[in-house]
């Protein structure tokens, strides 16, 4: 028995070597330092004409993943496995430095960036970008929000041009950055060849108004040779379908200007305005409208049809007295027929304070409330020409908000940033994944934006191609088409630890992993994940089952007998 309890305690440690090399190798779950490589790019599999041998050859980067990672020396080493197989240690190869590079800087300026010091923290993070670039770079600026915003400057080495215009534009409007990517490749291709070429594109949002899709940026970039490096600030996105009904005022008093330095009337505002709401919404949402004078317009289908919604809105001519609250019950009930699941929200604006309505305040709020839709009121024009408590209050007891708009430029802003915070709830993180995996880059995940100046130094590192390349022997000396897998480990020679202590580093009398990284040769783009620890449980618990399944035959024969 005593031989059994020894023989399972052997196990245990054996499955736990891997697991542990794992979790020593991380700090907070995450890996003190990455391989950077991929089968499109960086990986050759051939055969030497001299030598007769099938050769592969990798490239690729390392970067640390925290600011206490130690500097990489001679005290590591890459270990090579080919289809699990151990191949060779060998040590850690010099990194070559590429100084001859061309880089664009998409940097978003939408709305969204006003809030939790994005833009602040995008600055000085664009500033440590600037400055690690190697002197011979070329690097290029583009903003953009719902559209691409001047200057956009073109590839130079001039950094405190750039550094100046970054600190200077300042947050508005939705979000283009595919558009944006597409003008950053085509300046990268229009300069000198021979050149690496990657694009650096930051963007805390989805994706709302631009025109090309992400598949058209994908193909340009490969055709261009244009790696993409990715940011996404703040959390991934819920990707709820968005349904709006837009309550607007056509009255009378709709014919006049909203203040005296207005040179428009507030239905051409309205006309506007409202239309800015329209172009930013994504193409998955889809709204209504719902006009409003003495009586209450009938609602079309929900619609994400953009020309059509705002050819809707520029036939609204004035006329009429106000009702105001038979029009946003009949919003909230229009979202509650329609029936479609996600997000739903009523938005009416009105110039008057409402004086033909059949139903009451309490009873458009009760309405509301039941059927959880917020109501979010704007009144446009002077104070005193408002009833501001009452509309404050259908939108706080509804969980909307009120906006006060005293004049056409501060319609516009509100519409415009209202359609933003309702349809943009966060980064559409696997797109950023993928524009950045299907071009040879890399996304970074910026959750807590006090990271974010962190993230541009590693960026800095990999965008500089500081590669390293191993050339080894395949184990299968054939050209068979067969995919083959590999493996990079960074190893410490000596089982140092380099994990935070504080994490609950153990130290382990084996090279322990540090990093790892592996694909396929042969087969684009197929990537093979580390083994799950809760493999190794299972294959343990087997082992265990093994050792004592004799001794219980024994004991259940001995019963019988």
């Amino acid at each position: 028995m005593r031989a059994a309890v020894s023989l399972v305690m052997i196990c245990l440690a054996i499955a736990a070597l891997p697991i542990h090399a794992q979790q020593n190798a991380r700090q907070n779950g995450k890996a003190l330092y990455q391989i950077h490589f991929d089968s499109n790019h960086d990986m050759e599999l051939y055969q030497d004409p001299k030598s007769r041998k099938v050769l592969i050859k990798v490239s690729f980067v390392v970067s640390t993943q925290e600011t206490g990672a130690e500097e990489l020396s001679a005290d590591y080493r890459i270990r090579i496995l080919e289809d699990g197989t151990p191949v060779m240690d060998v040590d850690l190869p010099r990194a070559h430095r590429t100084e001859e590079l061309d880089v664009v800087l998409a940097l978003d300026t939408s709305g969204s960036m006003k809030e939790h010091g994005r833009i602040a923290q995008a600055r000085a993070a664009a500033a440590t970008f600037l400055k690690k670039l190697p002197g011979k770079a070329d690097c290029g600026l583009i903003f953009f929000d719902h559209e691409l915003r001047p200057p956009i400057l073109p590839l130079s080495r001039d950094r405190d041009l750039l550094q100046k215009e970054i600190d200077r534009v300042e947050p508005r409007g939705g979000t283009a950055y595919r558009d944006a990517a597409i003008k950053a490749i085509e300046m990268l291709a229009a300069g000198p060849k021979g050149r690496e070429r990657a694009l650096v594109l930051m963007t805390d949002g989805l994706d709302l108004n631009s025109v090309k899709p992400p598949l058209a940026v994908i193909e340009l970039a490969k055709r261009n040779k244009v790696k993409i490096y990715t940011i996404g600030i703040g959390e991934p996105g819920k990707m709820e379908v968005v349904s709006s009904v837009l309550v607007l005022d056509r009255s009378g008093s709709m014919q006049s200007p909203a203040d005296d330095q207005d040179a428009v009337s507030k239905i051409v505002a309205l006309h506007r305005a409202a239309s800015r709401f329209i172009d930013i919404m994504p193409e998955s949402a889809r709204t209504t409208l719902i006009p409003f004078a003495s009586g209450v317009g009938t609602p079309e289908e929900f619609s994400s049809r953009k020309i059509r919604l705002k050819d809707a809105i520029e036939r609204l001519a004035p006329g009429g007295e106000t009702a105001l609250f038979d029009a946003c019950h009949a919003a909230v009930a229009t979202l509650e027929a329609d029936g479609k699941k996600g997000k739903r929200v009523v938005v009416a604006m009105t110039d008057g304070i409402d004086n033909s309505s059949r139903r009451r305040k309490d009873e458009v709020i009760e309405f509301a409330r039941e059927a959880k839709i917020p109501l979010y009121l704007l009144g446009l024009g002077r104070e005193n020409e408002l009833d501001e408590d009452t509309m404050r209050e259908l939108a706080n007891q509804t969980g909307g908000k009120y906006y006060p708009a005293r004049n056409e430029k501060s319609l516009l802003e509100i519409f415009e940033n209202l359609s933003i915070q309702i349809h943009d709830d966060g980064i559409n993180e696997e797109e950023l994944m993928k524009l950045a995996r299907e071009t040879g880059g890399q996304y970074y995940p910026a959750k807590n934006i006090a990271d974010l100046k962190f993230i541009l130094e590693q960026v800095t590192q990999v965008i500089q191609k500081e590669k390293r390349e191993i050339v080894f022997p395949s184990l299968r000396q054939s050209l068979d088409g067969v995919p083959r897998r590999v493996t990079l480990m960074l190893v410490a020679k000596t089982g140092k630890v380099v994990s935070d202590p504080a994490a609950g580093s153990v130290t382990i009398p084996v090279e322990k992993i540090i990093s790892v990284n592996e694909t396929r040769v042969g087969v684009s783009g197929v990537v093979i994940a580390e083994m799950n620890n809760l493999v190794y449980l299972m294959i343990l618990a087997v082992i265990v089952l093994l050792i004592f399944l004799p001794a219980m035959l024994r004991k259940g024969a001995g019963a019988q007998g």
